[in-house]
């Protein structure tokens, strides 16, 4: 039977506030690389944000990270305030900020389920990747339609759970052993579920001294390359564990991220998706070939963005109104 005193559940934000600052995107200074899918999706994605809230007034970015999309989209507004839980992300942004030449954004520490503003303070509000962070999702949409004004924007991008699903060799669960420079033991275990969509990390440290500690110091293999792939789960480990920590993430279909929003309040709920522009051109090798019009495709991907089958692409793009 599972010791559930063992486990610690930890927040995404936590997670994101411990690892800020590795992400290369926190470098107001670095390009766009062609050869890099991920580059390719994050042009098409600020290209998203800046057609859906070019002319407001006063934006919202909730989530808001190290600067991203705020950064690249507020020459298209009149100005942004971006909000973030994480004290170190929010330190990185308001960095990246005073590298940039942008004057009209202002970076806070603050909780999509509080926000500090009072109602109708914004004609639009982005959510990049930052609603399937949220613990409260129905008390972070009220707050988000609360600080609105009428007719008030969204734009929301989460990454497709569908699509990812079927991509995924290992989608009910991996886990991995590795070797630390102190001699430590550390497991991670990361399970996925399609009912419901959902994420759990684990990240457990192993009693030397048990069975499963002896046994992997005693494996010439494991101490060679400091890790080792297993296919023992989470409640095949947990006897051996001392420390076991977690974080859980829900994610999104197509139908259930509109269907969240509607049951909010939200009206004029339109989903499509981006993210398979890099995969085309890769499928035919033509990435490096047409690299000099990087910029140029991920607009165009952009634009057909509502046309595109959410079914079918690797991220969701979700534009409504109060």
């Amino acid at each position: 039977m599972r010791n559930k005193n063992k486990f610690k559940k930890i927040e995404q934000w936590q997670i994101y506030d411990r690892i800020a600052g590795t992400d290369p995107y926190s470098n107001i200074e670095k390009e766009f690389i062609p050869n890099e899918r991920y580059d390719w999706t994050l042009l098409t994605e600020i290209e998203l944000f800046r057609k859906a809230v070019k002319g407001c007034r006063r934006v919202l970015d909730i989530g808001c990270g190290t600067g991203h999309p705020s950064l690249h989209i507020a020459k298209d507004v009149g100005s942004i305030t971006g909000i973030d839980r994480s004290e170190r992300m929010i330190k990185i942004a308001r960095s990246r900020l005073s590298k940039s030449e942008v004057k009209n954004i202002v970076f806070e520490v603050g909780n999509a389920e509080a926000l500090k503003f009072s109602n109708s303070s914004f004609d639009a509000v982005v959510l990049c990747g930052s609603l399937a962070t949220f613990s409260d999702k129905k008390k972070a949409l009220q707050e988000i339609k609360r600080v609105l004004k009428k007719n008030g924007k969204v734009a929301c991008i989460e990454a497709n759970w569908i699509f990812q699903s079927a991509q995924e060799r290992h989608f009910k669960g991996e886990g991995n052993f590795a070797l630390t420079e102190r001699g430590l033991i550390k497991y991670r275990y990361v399970k996925r579920s399609l009912h419901p969509h959902k994420e759990t990390d684990y990240r457990c440290l192993i009693d030397q001294k048990s069975p499963l500690g002896k046994k992997l110091l005693s494996d010439r293999y494991f101490l060679k390359g400091k890790t080792l792939k297993t296919e023992m789960t989470i409640d095949e480990v947990e006897p051996y564990c001392t420390e076991i920590e977690y974080d859980e993430e829900e994610k999104f279909d197509a139908g259930t991220l509109a269907r969240l929003f509607a049951e909010n309040g939200f009206k004029d709920l339109i989903i499509g998706g981006y993210g398979i522009i890099y995969d085309l051109l890769s499928d035919a090798k033509l990435v490096k070939q047409m690299s000099s019009y990087m910029r140029q495709l991920t607009k165009a991907e952009a634009a057909m963005s509502s046309f595109l089958n959410p079914l079918k692409t690797e991220m969701l793009f979700l534009t409504c109104r109060t």
